[in-house]
């Protein structure tokens, strides 16, 4: 009965993990869960009670009630001693130990694997407890039958810890199965589903023998102790004690031996435990029974050479280890990666490599990279060399702090969220002004594993002004009770367990409060591996705590919101590019002048509103949106593609929206090449030029070469006599050279190109439906926005018969804002609903949904003022 319950509570455990994780969060978020254990556990409590009334109520068979009771199973006629009650409640709080060693252990090697979502922890959790589950279920109709259940229990306790040593093997197999899942299953949500569930299967091979075992353990023990003699109170003593030695097992496992010894030796020691147990209780059956001490001692000597040849024998490659196969699906045995620093810590496995032939230095937490630097850093400053473009991780390394900084240059008081590779720190010290940085990181082993970056870093290390902080960043702010200039937040990316509760509107409120007056809040995040959907519910967050904020694109797949407590988001001051310090890590790259930092920018709390105050869900502590959510977002391999494309379009949807007009650039190569806008800005200014392309320089774009050719072939075409033999062909190629010059401005006509159109079209009697479009672009990129109303309506009739002369979705979005600019929400609403069937672009994306907002909220607002009249 005792095993069966057991069974049985395990079962509904591992079944509860799943259920809970995968759905009623999802469905009913965390109040709505914890609602439901709470309706569970009522209805249990009613089935008893009517069990009880029922039972109660029932009549006695006299017959049976007469009957003299049958000898018990249990009866003992050897109770036992003193001392082996001791022994067993010993090896009670010794087995629970060594499990949850095990289970620490386990999670933290298998999240290497599976990676660190909350949703892979779920599996893992669940396939422990079920292994448990399925253990004392097989030991139910065998207990009882046990002749000596203490030598039973030894060998059960001896096989245990083999059982767990023989797990490290298969552990450094399973890099391989993950990569061959990685190709199997599909990137689609099927896909996800099948992948999860042998990722689950995974787990079950590593874990359910050896906790096989376990789940047979206690009660084994307990019926050691009933036929002892010690009756139902040894029930109460083997729960305690299990107990006992399960919050042990938690705090030596996770405070000491992990980031003492490691993984590979912690389990080895958990393995050691379990089997020196199994010895004691073999020695101490043969000592009752006259008879096995040369097995116990047999025992006790196998487990040493099963311990050495394991620890020694089996290698844990630090280059497999940190291969990070969960996110590329490759076993990297690191034939180009050295690696430099490997620390097991207590939250997570921290390591950093070098890549000599890239010269790269990369800094990884369970094999997923946080930070990285280039070479190019380590060179030494020469005009000779030339600068370099900012790209990847250094492009956001770098504009994270100095964009944010620029929004509070006077900051004296400042606090970075996660070390990475310190250069936010590093960089943001970089002011004079400033007297005093805290670095707020979780990890010890990140710090010092970002040591490898020295001396590009040196002043988060050397500079007195710079503090480390080891705490969560919630409990830090919590107890800290001062207020910050400014707040830099740039932990790992939020799919990782724990971390995307730094991106809820909870933390944005506790995180307000520490700003000073002026002070400003800089939040990093990821569009890669990611939608527009989750991105939303982190800025409707973020929207609703901070009256004012910007949203930067620093990289090709990262964002900076910067943020205020102030109605108006301070102008940013780009003359901090120029402090001595800053110009002296910066001299190896191009300039960063306030052209290209402006160029930054895509959308603010006035273009999004709308949106976010109706439509999007706010990652919440309660409502995790972003943690259920990343982890498959990151599997299927999405991209926010409409965030990143408020900064590709050639029509720049925010600008108009906040009436921020851009004019062209004037900086003919891209600091910061990965920026769409800033890309285009460079093309642009580079056509204007009217210089030829040296065919040796290497500072222009594959695109930018194509774009001048395509430029001079039109040029050439538009001197031609003869009309195009296709006009539709003839308006792709005019809106291709419109957008190679003018993507990035706002506001502006190139007149010399839609001049040049004008004359082109005339002398040659264009078609009606050329010289609308021509003329609704024109207009459009001018903000003459009556003018691009009129000509979409005169394309409206031809778009819906013939999709050649414009594309459905060009031609929606600029007569939607045109008509939503001159008031006229019903035709705005009419041209919406029109070419919606022929939309190529998905309703989820940014730009379609921001769009269907403005025309909500316009529609309210029309509605609001007929009732008022």
């Amino acid at each position: 009965s005792l095993s069966l319950l057991y069974a049985a509570n395990s079962l509904g455990a591992a079944a509860g993990v799943l259920i809970a994780g995968f759905y009623l969060v999802g469905i009913a978020g965390l109040p709505g869960t914890l609602l439901t254990a709470a309706m569970l556990n009522l209805a249990v409590a009613a089935a008893t009670i009517a069990v009880i009334v029922a039972a109660r109520n029932a009549a006695i068979d006299a017959t049976a009630a007469a009957r003299p009771p049958e000898p018990s199973a249990f009866a003992s006629s050897s109770p036992l001693s003193a001392g082996m009650v001791r022994l067993l409640l010993g090896v009670t709080m010794g087995t629970a130990a060594a499990s949850f060693i095990y289970e620490i252990d386990w999670i933290r090697m298998l999240a290497l694997v599976l990676g660190g979502a909350t949703h892979s922890f779920e599996l893992m959790l669940s396939a422990f407890i079920l292994g448990l589950a399925l253990g004392a279920y097989w030991i139910r109709s065998r207990a009882d039958t046990v002749a000596d259940p203490l030598r039973t229990l030894g060998i059960v306790q001896w096989v245990m810890g083999a059982l767990a040593l023989a797990t490290l093997p298969l552990y450094l197999a399973s890099f391989g199965w993950v990569a061959s899942l990685m190709t199997t299953f599909a990137r689609t949500e099927l896909g996800y589903l099948g992948f999860t569930a042998t990722r689950y299967a995974i787990c079950l091979a590593i874990m359910l023998p050896a906790t096989f075992c376990a789940g047979m353990t206690l009660p084994l023990i307990t019926l050691t102790l009933i036929r002892g003699g010690r009756g139902e109170h040894a029930i109460g003593s083997v729960y305690a004690w299990n107990t006992f030695g399960s919050i042990v097992g938690v705090v030596v496992g996770s405070l000491a031996l992990l980031p003492l010894v490691g993984l590979k030796a912690m389990l080895v020691i958990g393995a050691g435990v379990d089997m020196a147990v199994g010895a004691a209780l073999l020695l101490a059956a043969a000592r009752q029974s006259g008879r096995g001490q040369m097995m116990a001692y047999g025992s006790l000597a196998a487990a040493s050479t099963l311990c050495g040849v394991v620890l020694g024998g089996v290698p844990f490659e630090q280059q497999l280890l940190t291969s990070g196969v969960y996110r590329t699906g490759v076993v990297d045995r690191g034939s180009d990666r050295m690696v430099e620093f490997y620390r097991d810590g207590r939250t997570a496995t921290v390591s950093a490599t070098r890549s000599p032939s890239i010269a790269r230095l990369t800094l990884s937490t369970n094999g997923k990279p946080d930070a990285s630097l280039d070479g190019v850093w380590y060179r030494a400053c020469s005009p000779a060399t030339g600068r370099e473009p900012l790209v990847g991780d250094e492009s956001t390394q770098a504009l994270l702090p100095l964009v944010s900084l620029a929004h509070a240059p006077n900051a004296r008081a400042a606090a970075v969220i996660g070390q990475g590779s310190g250069m936010s720190s590093h960089l943001l010290l970089g002011s004079s002004r400033l007297e005093h940085l805290v670095t707020i990181e979780i990890e010890p082993e990140m710090v010092r594993g970002s040591r490898i970056f020295y001396p590009a870093n040196r002043r988060v290390f050397d500079d007195p002004r710079s503090q480390f902080v080891f705490d969560d960043a919630k409990s830090y702010f919590a107890s800290a009770h001062r207020r910050f200039d400014l707040i830099l937040s740039e932990p790992s990316n939020p799919w990782v367990s724990g971390v995307s509760g730094l991106f809820t509107t909870e933390f944005y409120a506790r995180v307000s409060r520490y700003l000073t007056d002026d002070g400003v809040f800089g939040q990093w995040l990821h569009i890669y591996e990611i939608d527009d959907a989750l991105v939303l519910s982190v800025l409707s967050a973020i929207h609703q705590n901070f009256p004012s904020y910007e949203v930067f694109l620093v990289a090709g797949g990262d964002l900076l919101i910067v943020a205020s407590n102030r109605p108006t988001l301070p102008a940013p001051d780009w003359s901090v590019m120029q402090l001595p310090g800053l110009q002296a890590d910066l001299c190896r790259f191009r300039a960063l002048t306030p052209e290209v930092l402006e160029s930054l920018r895509l959308i603010g709390r006035r273009a999004l509103a709308p949106l976010l105050e109706t439509a999007a869900q706010p990652n919440s502590d309660y409502y995790p949106v972003l943690d259920l959510g990343a982890e498959k977002r990151r599997y299927m391999q999405r991209f926010a593609t409409g965030m990143k494309a408020l900064s590709a379009d050639w029509y720049t949807l925010a600008a108009a929206v906040n009436g921020r007009r851009a004019e062209p650039g004037t900086e003919a190569i891209a600091a910061l090449p990965e920026i769409p806008r800033v890309e285009a800005r460079s093309r642009g200014a580079r056509l204007r030029s009217g210089a030829a392309l040296d065919p040796l320089d290497t500072t222009a774009s594959a695109q930018t070469r194509v774009a001048l050719f395509s430029l001079r072939a039109w040029r050439l075409a538009m001197a031609n006599d003869q009309a195009p033999t296709d006009w539709s062909l003839w308006l792709q190629q005019f809106g291709m050279i419109d957008a190679y010059r003018n993507s990035g401005t706002a506001g502006l006509v190139d007149e010399e190109i839609y001049q040049a159109a004008d004359r082109y079209l005339e002398r040659h009697r264009a078609p009606g439906p050329v010289r609308e479009v021509v003329r609704f672009r024109r207009a459009l990129a001018g903000w003459n926005f009556r003018e691009a109303a009129e000509a979409a309506d005169s394309l409206f009739p031809v778009a819906r018969r013939d999709h050649r002369w414009i594309t459905a979705d060009e031609l929606r979005d600029g007569a939607v804002v045109s008509k939503l600019a001159i008031g006229d929400v019903e035709g705005a609403r009419r041209d919406w609903e029109t070419l919606a069937g022929a939309s190529v672009r998905s309703p989820e994306d940014l730009r379609s949904r921001l769009l269907e907002a403005y025309l909500r909220t316009a529609d309210a607002a029309k509605q609001e003022v007929t009732a008022v009249r």
